[in-house]
């Protein structure tokens, strides 16, 4: 009985963090358990248990006496996952220069000419696959289990943050066009085993590439400010 609600709680709490990235509930939004369990065909129990971790994960906010609702993405809780991110990746990098294997910086190497190309072709889609691929086969080539998972942990969290904002066809083309430079010169002093040189290049990297994102959104959030409804 137990695994059997566990299994529906984690049903739940996919099927609720894709309908939450997807748009279907905006920011500010209240969560019914009942309304949830009523269309999930599910009891309230699983339910409530996908609620609490989506919350820890910072999807929702649960409110006691109000209810559950959608969080709206926070500069400061991005800016502070990127300084995470940034110490974890700088590491990784510092490690990897000197761990990884010929053929993992080959297809490394691989992977950044693909990401290249699909800048070229102005395919955003490739181009965030083959970005995550780029810093995970980084990650993975430091051989280190450990950070790896808690690596993948932040990158979940921010995923959860930026999936959500409305980046237009410019503002993710100029932000593929900043970090192709930024990704060659991280490759290059892998290649090179500059170990602390691919450590810097990965944390200015992580930094440039929070800051893009803060900016972008302290600039939605201004003009609620000033009175603008959401």
């Amino acid at each position: 009985m137990v695994s059997q609600r566990l299994n529906r709680s984690g049903q739940a709490y996919e099927q609720l963090t894709a309908e939450i990235l997807r748009g279907r509930w905006q920011p500010g939004d209240t969560l019914s358990t009942y309304a949830l369990s009523e269309e999930l065909q599910i009891s309230r129990t699983p339910v409530s248990e996908a609620l609490k971790r989506l919350e820890s994960e910072g999807l929702v906010e649960i409110i006691p006496q109000v209810g559950c609702r959608v969080v709206r993405p926070s500069s400061t809780t991005v800016t502070e996952l990127f300084a995470i991110r940034g110490v974890l990746e700088g590491l990784a990098a510092e490690v990897a220069a000197k761990a990884m294997s010929a053929q993992q910086l080959a297809e490394l190497g691989g992977v950044l000419e693909r990401m290249e190309a699909a800048i070229d072709h102005g395919d955003e889609v490739a181009y965030g696959d083959l970005n995550y691929e780029f810093h995970l086969k980084i990650i993975e080539g430091s051989g280190m289990p450990r950070l790896i998972q808690n690596v993948e942990g932040v990158w979940s969290l921010l995923r959860y943050q930026l999936a959500r904002l409305p980046f237009t066809g410019d503002q993710m083309g100029e932000s593929m066009t900043e970090s192709r430079t930024e990704h060659r010169a991280i490759f290059e002093a892998l290649e090179r085993r500059a170990t602390k040189r691919a450590r810097t290049l990965a944390e200015q990297h992580t930094r440039r590439c929070g800051d893009r994102f803060v900016a972008y959104l302290e600039g939605v959030a201004a003009p609620r400010r000033g009175g603008e409804k959401p």
